[in-house]
């Protein structure tokens, strides 16, 4: 196929697309929910020993008081 005949290819689509589109109705769609901002049941916070050994092992800085270290976000900044 040539440039040209691609062109020409390309218009005929995008021509058959726009005249589809325009016969297409729209119209806003709300959802209206029972349940806003629900949260969930605060607990007793648990120490998992388990969960800090996993994630101590995943991080790559970690100061001497046993925190991680990491980098600060540069849209925080």
């Amino acid at each position: 196929m040539t440039q040209e005949k691609i062109k020409e290819e390309a218009e005929k689509v995008l021509e058959e697309l726009s005249l589809t589109l325009g016969e297409v109705e729209l119209e806003e769609t709300y959802y209206v929910l029972k349940d806003v901002n629900v949260l969930r049941d605060d607990g007793t916070p648990e120490n998992k020993k388990e969960f800090r050994k996993l994630a101590l092992k995943n991080t790559s800085k970690i100061d001497e008081d046993g925190y991680f270290i990491a980098e600060v976000g540069t849209w925080v900044l």
